[in-house]
């Protein structure tokens, strides 16, 4: 999914350990089951369905809603596309310790959620084309988003 060297701490764990040091190692010394039942809602999220609409629940706002419909002229993709985005740094930049290869960390996290996601609306909404489009912008910034791509029935 990413090289392991892109985690410094990791890394030097795994030195410590003479190579005897694995992924599972790190998260059972670093995290608890309370934090890894947070992880696992984090990467399979709950999702709300509103008037037709497909949004992550965690980032949901009725507010927000009422004034992207107006914006996107009730577009079902457009609202969605907008209600759903997020920039992937801003996940955890409460706890952002900054790091040599932060940006790589950034995109590695990134393509973590896309391919996560992705498999959990697979899992679950087999039936409909869900999109979990990722993409730098121009001035370098990862974004990420979910919509429901619709589908027009040939006639």
């Amino acid at each position: 999914m990413f090289r392991d060297e892109i985690h410094q701490e990791f890394m030097e764990f795994k030195e410590a350990n003479n190579g005897d040091f694995t992924w599972w190692s790190y998260v059972n010394m670093k995290a608890d089951v309370s934090t890894a039942l947070g992880f696992a809602q984090f990467f399979y999220p709950d999702i709300l369905e509103v008037d037709g609409y497909f949004f992550l629940q965690d980032k949901f706002s009725a507010r927000n809603l009422d004034l992207w419909k107006k914006e996107c002229d009730h577009n079902k993709m457009d609202v969605e596309k907008m209600m759903n985005l997020y920039r992937v740094r801003d996940f955890f930049h409460l706890n952002q310790v900054e790091a040599e290869n932060l940006e790589e960390q950034i995109a590695a996290l990134g393509q973590a959620l896309q391919m996560y996601w992705s498999l959990s609306f697979t899992d679950r909404f087999p039936e409909r084309a869900i999109s979990v489009p990722l993409w730098e912008e121009s001035d370098g910034e990862l974004f990420i988003t979910v919509f429901e791509q619709v589908l027009h029935s040939q006639e």
